[in-house]
C-alpha cells in the first residue's frame, strides 16, 4: 500500500482482493454469444475461444457463489421492434453482417448458457449496451453493499467486458478482470483487448484471484 494525498492506495491483488468488499460481475454469458446455436454463431462467427473459457467462468461463478460471496449476473437484452435501439447504435450491431435482433428479451438466446445459475440473493441487470453500468442499478447496487472491488468475468471481451472494466475504474472501483474467464468470437480482438487492460488494469488467472480471496477470508 502507499498514501497519496492523505488516502491509503491499495496495490497489490493481495491487499485489494478483499471478500467482503468484492465483487464478481457476471458479464453476459447467454446463449447467443457462446452456443453453436446462437446468433453470434449463425452469422459466422467462431466460438472457439467462448467454447474454451466457459467451463472456466462456470468454475469460478461456482466457487465464488460458495463462498458466500456478492454476485451480480449481468445480460444483454434487446427489445422487441427495436424499441431499444437508436439509429447508431443499430449500425454498430449490424456492422459485421449479423442479426440486431441478438438477446431478445425472453428468448433462448438471451437465457443464461447452462450450468451459469444466478441464486436467489444474486441480483440480475438488464442492460441495452455493452456498458454494464450505462443506464442499469449497477454502481447503486454495489455500493449498497459497500463494494468498492469487481472482478470481472464473461463475454465479448473487446466489447461488454472491456466497456464494463473502463466504466468500473471510472466510477472507482479497484479492477480486476479474470483473464482465462473471458472470451471473444474474435480471438485477434480479445488478445489485443486483454493487452491493453493488463496495462490498465489488474489481470489473472481465475485460479489465482480465487486463491487470494480464499486466503483474505480466512
Amino acid at each position: 500500500m502507499i498514501t497519496l494525498h492523505g488516502k491509503t492506495v491499495r496495490q497489490t491483488l493481495e491487499e485489494i482482493l478483499l471478500p467482503a468488499s468484492t465483487a464478481l460481475l457476471v458479464i453476459d454469458i447467454q446463449n447467443d454469444f457462446f452456443d453453436e446455436e446462437g446468433v453470434f454463431a449463425n452469422a459466422g462467427r467462431d466460438m472457439a475461444l467462448a467454447q474454451a473459457h466457459l467451463p472456466n467462468m462456470r468454475r469460478m461463478i461456482a466457487d465464488w457463489q460458495s463462498l458466500g460471496l456478492f454476485t451480480v449476473f449481468v445480460r444483454q437484452v434487446t427489445l422487441p421492434d427495436g424499441r431499444g435501439d437508436s439509429p447508431a447504435w443499430l449500425r454498430l450491431k449490424v456492422r459485421d453482417g449479423k442479426s440486431p435482433s441478438y438477446t431478445m428479451k425472453g428468448s433462448w438466446g438471451a437465457a443464461f448458457c447452462d450450468g451459469i445459475a444466478p441464486r436467489e440473493q444474486d441480483p440480475i441487470v438488464d442492460k441495452l449496451r455493452p456498458d454494464a453500468f450505462l443506464g442499469t442499478s449497477l454502481d447503486m447496487l454495489l455500493k449498497a453493499n459497500g463494494i468498492d472491488t469487481a472482478v470481472v468475468i464473461g463475454a465479448n471481451t473487446e466489447g461488454c467486458v472491456e466497456s464494463t472494466v473502463r466504466s468500473c475504474a471510472h466510477y472507482d472501483y479497484y479492477t480486476v478482470v479474470a483473464e482465462d474467464a473471458v472470451a471473444s468470437s474474435n480471438a485477434q480482438f480479445h488478445d489485443a483487448s486483454l493487452a491493453l487492460m493488463k496495462e490498465r488494469f489488474l489481470v489473472a488467472s481465475s485460479r489465482r484471484i480465487l486463491d487470494i480471496v480464499k486466503l483474505n477470508q480466512n
